[in-house]
């Protein structure tokens, strides 16, 4: 299946077309020349929203206060997502590549269908397995993923990602499914977006703390 098939979709009605309302929320171009999200435009320039008390692996719980001066990714996943897989060896090399430099990755799992149960122990097994070493967050109830991301307009993919400046402001959103470098000619989009989510990375870390 080609790059953003219809395989992973939103458990989300739709009450009117994705191309009203990201008609309703683009916005002038961003001054710092960050690129414009191909999709989820209604969310850029939105303060993230607290995302509350979640059972978090490999660190102890962070909040948005803790994060604040950094730049930080968010991706929404699940294990049973095919383009979750398909991106996960992209996110390793994100975080690799920006840690160090001020940039946190975090992955925000969320178990599908909604109100599903998955053990602590299965997602740890899962996320050693992709080689992630940056935190993840258990979003058992999708309370995170709903206030990101469907409970404001219909979507797609619940396999979003967000990219936050030092202040804790939404300025890129990859509407999902999947992103990475490399793969077949079809994953033409995917490979932009990766490049794009970089450069977003980079023109973020540019502007002042």
């Amino acid at each position: 299946m080609a790059c953003g098939g219809g395989a992973e979709r939103a458990a989300t009605p739709r009450h009117e077309p994705i191309a009203a309302v990201e008609e309703a929320g683009s916005l002038a171009p961003d001054p710092s020349g960050v690129p414009p999200s191909r999709g989820g435009r209604d969310r850029v320039g939105q303060p993230a929203p607290a995302w509350g008390p979640m059972e978090w692996l490999g660190t102890e719980p962070l909040t948005l206060e803790d994060l604040r001066g950094r730049v930080v990714l968010i991706r929404f996943w699940t294990d049973t997502c095919p383009f979750c897989r398909a991106t996960a060896p992209a996110l390793v090399e994100l975080d690799e590549d920006f840690r160090e430099r001020g940039v946190t990755v975090i992955g925000m799992y969320h178990p599908k269908p909604r109100g599903s149960e998955r053990s602590r122990e299965a997602v740890a097994e899962v996320i050693a397995g992709w080689g992630w070493r940056f935190p993840v967050a258990l979003d058992r109830d999708w309370r995170a993923l709903d206030a990101f991301w469907l409970a404001h307009a219909p979507r797609d993919y619940t396999s979003v990602s967000f990219v936050l400046d030092r202040q804790g402001v939404i300025r890129y959103v990859h509407p999902g499914p999947e992103l990475h470098p490399g793969g077949p000619p079809e994953h033409e989009q995917c490979r932009r977006d990766y490049a794009e989510i970089r450069e977003v990375l980079e023109r973020l870390l540019a502007e002042p703390a």
